[in-house]
């Protein structure tokens, strides 16, 4: 018997205080409900029903439970590698010269995203991919059929590009004179 997505997915959804609670478990906080939705939508794109459904109409919970533990621990290394600082230590960062240096520092971010938008549209989705995702080059490589040299070459010249702009504003922020920064 083929059932449609919709149909399954809704018999899936017939547990979901039970989900919920399995989630929270995992001492997940208060996101157990968002990652039970989270774990709807990883069945919907990479389940299809003679995963979720047995051949007696009953959900095969264990499939969605590895699932729920899946998307939990995921989000828990996620969360863990977030530094979180206390207020206290915001307190401590009123100096001057810490205030300046975040300034400084971030005034080159913002120069550096500026110069980036400027360039046509293929250098600035490349770069940005390489630059703000955890993709290795060969990883972009294979996820978009760019060849891995060309990837490299491209890379290589966008990061000569941005230290040749942006090399005196670099070097004047390691030598702590922010006022030069432009």
């Amino acid at each position: 018997m083929e059932l449609s997505t919709n149909k399954w997915l809704e018999q899936v959804a017939q547990h979901h205080k039970e989900w919920v609670k399995i989630a929270n478990l995992y001492k997940v906080d208060d996101y157990a409900e968002d990652i039970v939705q989270e774990v709807y939508i990883a069945l919907y794109k990479y389940a299809d029903a003679d995963k979720i459904i047995d051949v007696k109409g009953n959900v095969r919970k264990g499939y969605v439970f590895f699932t729920i533990k899946s998307l939990c621990f995921q989000y828990l290394n996620k969360r863990n590698k977030v530094e979180k600082i206390g207020i206290d230590t915001l307190f401590n960062l009123s100096s001057s010269d810490n205030i300046d240096e975040h300034k400084a520092y971030n005034d080159i971010c913002l120069m550096i995203d500026d110069e980036i938008d400027n360039w046509g549209w293929y250098d600035k989705k490349l770069f940005k991919l390489y630059r703000d995702t955890d993709f290795s080059m060969r990883d972009i490589a294979k996820e978009t059929t760019i060849s891995l040299i060309s990837i490299f070459h491209s890379i290589k010249t966008y990061k000569t590009i941005l230290k040749d702009k942006f090399q005196q504003d670099y070097d004047d922020y390691i030598s702590n004179d922010y006022n030069n920064i432009y």
